[in-house]
């Protein structure tokens, strides 16, 4: 049975990812800082703004076939209103986390010449966006994505990202609002999307993509943004 270790799993997307995986066979590996009830089986409690901490932690649990850098969060503040405080934060768990997981994680692979790497990028990494270095965190999963999948393709190991649009968490609750009504406008089906309906593009990604599907980033906006 193949091993995937996905980030903030307590909920939101990384939950339903962690189920959709759980169903497909993979015995999940749930990251969080903590966990609201325990339904979820292999809980792994860490705070990803421990980064020293990222390789010892990956060396603790044993063979990883799959990663998926659910983590993010999003201060949802003016561009004159951030402080030093809020944009470290936000580049260490958006950027420099995810980084740090699939550096310490593709050594494993290496050595197998497999695994495959899932980044949770957004539409936002391509739009102006009124939370400024959320908008240059996403823009970053998507370079690094590309660059990783550069690096470790050679060996076996495919890195792609996926880049929702307005989907139902939490993180779309503490958007502005301006922001929300301008995605709404462009959506298709006049809804906002769910977690499962991400997950299932991550699965597909994480288990059943072809070899020749790496360095993607695949766009689930129903519209909310077109390239």
């Amino acid at each position: 049975m193949k091993t995937a270790l996905v980030t903030v799993a307590a909920r939101g997307i990384g939950r339903a990812v962690a189920e959709a995986l759980a169903k497909g066979g993979f015995r999940v590996l749930a990251l969080d800082r903590d966990f609201p009830d325990e339904a979820l089986e292999n809980r792994v409690v860490y705070n990803l703004t421990d980064l020293a901490g990222i390789p010892k932690l990956v060396a603790s649990l044993g063979e990883i076939h799959v990663l998926v850098n659910n983590a993010g969060i999003q201060n949802a503040v003016a561009i004159d209103r951030y402080t030093d405080e809020q944009r470290a934060r936000i580049l260490r768990i958006n950027l420099e986390a995810p980084v740090e997981l699939i550096r310490a994680v593709s050594k494993q692979m290496i050595e197998r010449k497999s695994g495959r790497i899932v980044n949770l990028a957004s539409i936002a990494a391509y739009t102006p966006h009124t939370d400024l270095w959320y908008g240059v965190t996403k823009a970053g999963v998507v370079s690094f994505t590309r660059s990783f999948a550069a690096f470790l393709g050679p060996r076996g190991i495919q890195v792609n990202a996926v880049a929702p649009g307005p989907i139902d968490t939490e993180l779309l609750g503490k958007a502005q609002p301006e922001r929300i009504e301008q995605l709404m406008k462009a959506v298709y089906t006049r809804r906002v999307g769910r977690p499962d309906e991400v997950a299932e593009v991550i699965r597909w990604l994480a288990a059943d993509a072809p070899e020749i599907v790496n360095g993607a980033v695949i766009d689930v906006t129903d519209g909310s943004f077109l390239r």
